[in-house]
């Protein structure tokens, strides 16, 4: 792995994206506001879930609606997290909140395509049960933890 992390650092995006004047406040602008409509697609969709939020609407209908917006502010987060680290990759691989991150953001993902999926087509239009409760705070606690790491990652 460290030597990918090297190989960035040194690739031409590393390059320009050490060497520009605007090029990370962009980048990071960009990842800011994919992050925003993320959480704001993961938080509908876990608040009808709760059954806190559209309780008259079916769980499906909004994940399908917003599923659209999530995998796209998901692939704009990640595409403009590469680039971000590409700026500062060696600092990102001896950073334990970094290493958080990645690990929380690979478990969010993963839950989210399979069990919590599963979950919001089990809910249907019905109000919701004790285990799609649960994935919706699971949810929650991961993409807050993906958030809280990432955030840390520039404390520490």
């Amino acid at each position: 792995m460290h030597s990918w992390f090297v190989a960035l650092a040194h690739s031409s995006l590393g390059q320009f994206m050490q060497n520009s004047k605007w090029g990370f406040a962009l980048v990071e602008t960009v990842h800011l506001i994919a992050l925003a409509i993320l959480g704001g697609s993961v938080l509908i969709l876990d608040l009808r879930l709760l059954g806190v939020l559209f309780k008259r609407e079916s769980a499906p209908a909004i994940g399908r609606d917003l599923g659209r917006l999530l995998l796209g502010s998901l692939v704009l987060l990640i595409v403009s997290g590469v680039a971000m680290l590409s700026e500062e990759a060696l600092k990102c691989y001896y950073n334990p909140a970094f290493r958080w991150k990645m690990a929380l953001l690979a478990a969010a993902v993963v839950f989210y395509f399979t069990l919590h999926r599963r979950a919001v087509i089990r809910t249907g239009d019905g109000p919701p049960t004790f285990s799609t409760r649960a994935a919706a705070i699971v949810s929650l606690a991961l993409w807050l933890g993906v958030g809280v790491a990432g955030r840390a990652i520039g404390l520490i």
